[in-house]
């Protein structure tokens, strides 16, 4: 005899399905949740859970088509606006994806995850080259979690777009002192020091990245730069000074 969704309570069909999620077998997960969408269409706990299993399989849209059936029956689910903005990110949507972080934040303004939407609300005016909204979103991330390197670098590398070079070299030392392997933060110093016409030290960072990572195209290309420009510069600085008549 098959069994019905009738014949269980919808509580069990979203441990199954979280059970599911959790071993990563996101389309089984999805079974479950429909099992319960069947009977209640607007289950909001099965309609998140099944967006969150379609988005582990990058299939955005999909997701996105659950979450916004979330927030037709409940406006107010802060996490619902958040991962809706993961969704719209991965799309290339950056401009929609930061509303629906400004959406989370004005919801749970103290949620145990406002410094990471700030951050993440960062990162879209960053594609965006908004870069001053950028900053604030980072340095309101900062002052609610100062131990994140990610937005110790991403202020560092807006400092930079700003042509603020010695506020990126103190942010991206910061993100280094913060976690000493993010080794990526010694780029975006050393694309300070190269601005600064420190050629030599600007080497030395673009040296850290490609000990941990061999392939990094921008340290491998700015590195040679550096050392066209150091050499240039030693070359000049060995001409003969002519005497003035």
């Amino acid at each position: 005899m098959k069994s019905s969704a009738k014949g269980k309570n919808p509580a069990k069909f979203i441990e199954e399905g979280l059970a599911f999620n959790n071993l990563k077998k996101y389309k089984e997960a999805i079974a479950s949740f429909d099992k319960i969408l069947k009977l209640e269409p607007k289950h909001v706990d099965a309609l998140f859970n099944k967006g969150r299993a379609l988005h582990n399989l990058n299939e955005f849209n999909a997701a996105l088509a659950c979450y916004d059936r979330v927030l037709q029956v409940n406006p107010r689910q802060a996490k619902t606006w958040r991962w809706k903005g993961f969704a719209l990110r991965s799309l290339e949507r950056y401009e929609e994806a930061a509303k629906c972080f400004d959406k989370e934040i004005v919801l749970d303004p103290k949620g145990s995850y406002s410094w990471f939407i700030w951050y993440n609300k960062g990162l879209m005016f960053h594609i965006l080259d908004r870069f001053d909204e950028a900053m604030s979103c980072y340095e309101v991330a900062i002052s609610l979690y100062p131990d994140h390197s990610d937005s110790w670098y991403c202020k560092g590398l807006v400092s930079y777009n700003l042509g603020k070079y010695d506020e990126t070299i103190k942010c991206c030392e910061k993100a280094l002192e913060v976690d000493p392997d993010y080794f990526y933060a010694w780029y975006g110093k050393g694309l300070a020091l190269h601005s600064l016409n420190k050629y030599d030290e600007a080497v030395k960072c673009y040296e850290k990245v490609i000990e941990k990572d061999p392939d990094h195209i921008d340290s491998l290309y700015n590195k040679m730069l550096a050392i066209h420009s150091l050499g240039r510069l030693k070359s000049d600085s060995n001409l003969p000074i002519l005497a003035e008549r």
